[in-house]
């Protein structure tokens, strides 16, 4: 009975030893995790990417079945502006970048997929509905392998 209370007082002791070297050991590691989270967040945001909408829509139609690798070259025709064409007033009084913008329109598009038919037209389809523009405004050629 004597021993078995001795080894339970020794057990007891060895636990009041190890308790506060164990919340130690966890407040460093709480610290030392939040001095290291702050640097893994800002090499984060640093390496993101602002992606053209060429990149966007080559990003998108990979995704699908059979197209393979994609290559797409915007055309902009003339630069339109919000502002009435005729109303020569309006356009003495403004520069030539106010309310301008670039309009897309055509596109070519290179496709490892565009041999196949209905890949081709799959892909003429959904681009001609994202970028609102008539199908034959869209050159889809197969990539040379």
């Amino acid at each position: 009975m004597d021993e078995r209370r001795q080894c339970t007082s020794d057990v007891e002791k060895t636990r009041k030893k190890t308790l506060p070297l164990m919340v130690l050991m966890l407040i460093v590691a709480s610290v030392g995790f939040f001095i290291m989270l702050p640097t893994t967040q800002t090499n984060s945001t640093d390496k993101k990417v602002a992606y053209t909408d060429e990149e966007k829509l080559e990003q998108t139609l990979k995704a699908m079945q059979g197209v393979g690798e994609i290559k797409i070259y915007f055309y902009y025709g003339q630069m339109t502006s919000d502002i009435e064409e005729n109303n020569l007033f309006s356009q003495y009084f403004r520069s030539t970048d106010q309310g301008a913008k670039k309009d897309v329109t055509g596109m070519l598009i290179v496709s490892e997929g565009a041999d196949d038919i209905f890949v081709k037209n799959e892909i003429r389809a959904v681009v001609s509905q994202v970028m609102q523009l008539p199908m034959h405004r869209i050159i889809i050629v197969p990539m040379e392998k």
